[in-house]
């Protein structure tokens, strides 16, 4: 109760002034009051529901309208730096589309000839990694207890993928979709060692920089702590996988990036991301191979007879995936979790619309920060500035209550 109580009081520290502007450095309101104020609830709600007190939202409209709001009582504002977690992924299939425009790396090229030290990965090529075809399994089953309760052990790449090792291959490597953190995390190795620069440094020149993403990095291994206003990470201690509610949520100032390396270690803000997403589906990242972030396929994978051929067609009206992004509706992002924090990013590249939030407490997981992104994309809807998205907002308030934890 404490905790909804400090999310409904922290909803009034950033007023509007008449002119739009915010008082808040990073806070934007160009949208209608009433929009503005439906935002704020529903806010207001996922805060109580996943126990966090701090958030940071991104609402930009087709007209160019736009609502950047930090909540909180830590000076949090619509620039206050997040740990974007597997929502800033996609920034690992940029840089890749990018050094196979260079010439550098061959998107149908096979790892394993870069990477010639690793085991176990013959076949697998850099383009099923950003399709999620590649059959490696995830590796944060056997980990998520100690990602929640020891947030800033290191963790060696080659730890993370021979874990996932151990439980591959998925079906039909290089035909099924098998969403897998493990792809990333081999994808930024593999650059890394094909092109002997930094994943830092590499994200930096190829991706950042041409995205208006000033205030992004990627953060060194040994870097536990963000530097600046940052959102203050909330977690409840975890078993078997499952939130621990007696304990209650407990602070988590420090947190180890290698848990999710190349996966999701981005460090960013609501508008870096929003800026990236733009450029990213408008096919900027790539030259000729630019026309694989869209193309999409669908997540459900069918049977298929010895030789792998399909048994059956697969409906396309559900979630698909494109290139390092899938696809819901209208929209193409990704949502993700890192212990602290829960982010979801997604845009319409038809249209321009975009969202993007992120919440202090990571427990609720990234499906509750999906449908938080996606509430807010219905309510946008309903004033004109959204397309269609195909559900309500309704809909989506009653997703968010069934994953509320410690309720």
């Amino acid at each position: 109760m404490a905790v909804g109580m400090l999310a409904v009081a922290s909803l009034g520290m950033t007023a509007c002034t008449e002119d739009g502007s915010a008082t808040s450095a990073g806070d934007v309101n160009t949208v209608d009051a009433g929009l503005a104020e439906n935002i704020d609830a529903a806010v207001e709600s996922a805060l109580q529901l996943s126990g966090s007190t701090e958030a940071v939202v991104g609402v930009w409209g087709s007209d160019d309208s736009a609502y950047v709001r930090g909540y909180g009582e830590n000076d949090v504002s619509g620039d206050s730096l997040i740990r974007a977690a597997q929502a800033s992924q996609p920034v690992m299939c940029a840089l890749l589309l990018d050094l196979v425009d260079e010439g550098e790396v061959e998107l149908d090229g096979e790892v394993s000839e870069d990477l010639t030290r690793q085991s176990d990965i013959e076949g697998v090529t850099y383009r099923q990694l950003c399709e999620m075809r590649s059959g490696l399994a995830d590796y944060k089953k056997g980990y998520a207890d100690v990602f929640v309760n020891n947030p800033t052990r290191p963790w060696p790449a080659q730890e993370l993928l021979a874990q996932a090792l151990s439980d591959s291959p998925e079906s039909w490597p290089g035909l099924n979709f098998h969403e897998s953190d493990a792809n990333a995390v081999l994808l930024g190795r593999a650059l890394h060692v094909k092109t002997g620069v930094e994943i830092a440094d590499l994200l930096k020149e190829h991706v950042f920089s041409s995205a208006g993403m000033g205030a992004s990095y990627y953060p060194s291994a040994t870097s536990t702590s963000i530097s600046g206003e940052t959102l203050s990470g909330l977690t409840y201690p975890s078993s078997g996988g499952k939130a621990v509610c007696d304990a209650g949520p407990v602070e988590v100032p420090e947190v180890s990036p290698t848990m999710l390396a190349g996966a999701g270690a981005t460090v960013t803000t609501v508008s870096d991301l929003k800026n990236f997403y733009t450029k990213y589906l408008s096919g900027a990242y790539g030259g000729d191979a630019s026309n694989v972030v869209t193309e999409t396929a669908p997540t459900k994978n069918p049977k298929r007879d010895k030789s792998g051929e399909p048994k059956e067609e697969v409906s396309d009206s559900g979630r698909q995936w494109g290139f390092g992004v899938e696809k819901v509706g209208p929209l193409f992002g990704r949502s993700g979790a890192i212990t602290g924090t829960l982010t979801a990013a997604y845009s319409d590249p038809e249209s321009g619309f975009t969202v993007v939030v992120s919440v202090n407490n990571s427990s609720a997981g990234p499906a509750f920060a999906q449908a938080l992104a996606f509430e807010l994309a219905s309510l946008a809807e309903a004033q004109g500035i959204a397309p269609e998205m195909g559900w309500s907002a309704e809909d989506q308030a009653a997703k968010l209550a069934k994953r509320a934890v410690c309720q």
